[in-house]
């Protein structure tokens, strides 16, 4: 097993060599490879998911010590708004830094020091809510683009809980299941079959959903009876998303 880690700003994982998207890691995330087939790495990600990455993608292993707080941030090549910009890097991007007052030397180049944090996130909901308009992408985990179990999983990461990738093994491992839905409240996550979204408050819930290929806000009651008369599905459970079970 070989420790890695991504050198380009969105890698597109898969399931199979000549699969399509069915995940994607960040600048800086860790990758263990258990094995190499031609222009493709498989290995397994820190929160235990499988696929293929191409090899151009990965790098040596560096020990990151900033996540990048904003949406998206540019790494340029010198501490100067106007000099070249070398990368795009999305939120939740990994990078090692060495704060320069208002800039932050890296290996890929000078990124603005407040884009950068060390700190965990009081309100993952908070997090969740700065995606709001961002486009909705099968299998996406990025600022670009990205499925509602990506927007769980980033936002709970921001606030320090690494959890499971897909939905459907969230469901069983996140928080504790809550019994009475009279008592929802803000950062509740109400499951259907293969659908996550996260309560912003007792009655509205966030989620990046294919009904408007986006994440968007909608109320709970509505986005229920939507699902059942599109998919035939009820909710399956909802989730106190206060601890990892």
């Amino acid at each position: 097993m070989t420790l890695a880690r991504v050198v380009i700003p969105v890698a597109d994982l898969r399931r199979s060599v000549d699969g399509g998207l069915d995940s994607q890691l960040l600048f800086g995330e860790a990758f263990q490879i258990d094995q190499v087939r031609g222009e493709f790495s498989h290995g397994v990600t820190a929160c235990g998911y499988h696929g293929w990455l191409r090899n151009e993608s990965l790098g040596p292993d560096q020990t990151p010590t900033h996540r990048v707080a904003a949406l998206a941030t540019y790494a340029y090549t010198e501490p100067d708004l106007k000099s070249a910009p070398k990368l795009r890097l999305p939120y939740g991007a990994l990078v090692s830094a060495d704060m320069q007052g208002d800039w932050a030397q890296t290996p890929v180049g000078y990124i603005f020091a407040r884009h950068l944090t060390t700190q965990t996130a009081a309100d993952f909901v908070a997090e969740a809510e700065r995606f709001i308009g961002i486009p909705y992408l099968w299998g996406g985990r990025s600022s670009l683009g990205l499925d509602c179990s990506a927007l769980v999983q980033l936002s709970m990461g921001a606030a320090g809980q690494l959890v499971p990738r897909d939905s459907g093994a969230q469901v069983g491992q996140i928080g504790t299941k809550l019994r009475d839905p009279a008592d929802l409240q803000r950062g509740d996550l109400v499951f259907w079959p293969g659908h996550v979204g996260i309560m912003r408050n007792a009655t509205d819930l966030l989620h990046a959903t294919a009904n408007t290929m986006s994440v968007t806000i909608e109320p709970l009651a509505q986005a229920t009876a939507r699902i059942q008369e599109t998919e035939g599905t009820g909710i399956l459970a909802i989730r106190r998303a206060l601890a990892l079970a």
